[in-house]
């Protein structure tokens, strides 16, 4: 008998550790649900914005996107580019893009572009606390007239963030087409 309570306290006891440690998690201690990209480019030379969306609420399963813009920008221009990463799943929806920016030293955004040269240039503009890049702003010099594809990928590092993709894994990758007329 006594060993059955003894038994039953400590399981009690691991049960409470268990779910007190699960609601005092950091946002974005691990891969976050991510349903939403938003590429958001201004022109820096007549300013206008246009927004580029990639909508997946099936991440977890290989199925494609339920929805992705094409990115459609002018030969040689500069855009201010800005991303947003949402979880529209989750009632309200949530901007995970500033718990990205808080978690800084944790995350890469990497712009594989194909092909990867005369189309566009990134230069990433946000940066950690230890002066490494974040991701979520950007500058992108576009060249000249061609069509391709963009790979926007989120790396979550916690502890080993060094400025490349090698440590950590992926927490969301998103496929986007480009024009450049």
């Amino acid at each position: 008998m006594k060993r059955s309570i003894v038994i039953a306290v400590c399981t009690l006891f691991a049960v409470m550790a268990f779910l007190y440690s699960c609601k005092t998690d950091t946002p974005l201690s691990i891969n976050e649900y991510i349903t939403t990209a938003r590429v958001i480019a201004i022109n820096q030379t007549d300013l206008t914005i246009d927004t580029f969306q990639y909508i997946n609420f099936n991440e977890a399963v290989a199925n494609p996107p339920q929805y992705v813009d094409t990115i459609r920008l002018k030969a040689n221009t500069i855009y201010s580019i800005q991303l947003k990463l949402m979880n529209e799943a989750s009632n309200p929806s949530l901007d995970l893009s500033d718990s990205i920016t808080a978690l800084g030293d944790n995350h890469l955004i990497v712009y594989n572009m194909d092909p990867s040269s005369d189309m566009v240039t990134v230069k990433i503009k946000d940066k950690d606390s230890k002066g490494l890049p974040i991701g979520l702003m950007s500058t992108w010099q576009v060249k000249d007239t061609t069509n391709g594809s963009l790979r926007l990928i989120l790396y979550h590092q916690p502890g080993s963030k060094n400025g490349t993709i090698t440590p950590g894994n992926v927490d969301f990758e998103a496929d986007y087409p480009i024009v450049v007329k």
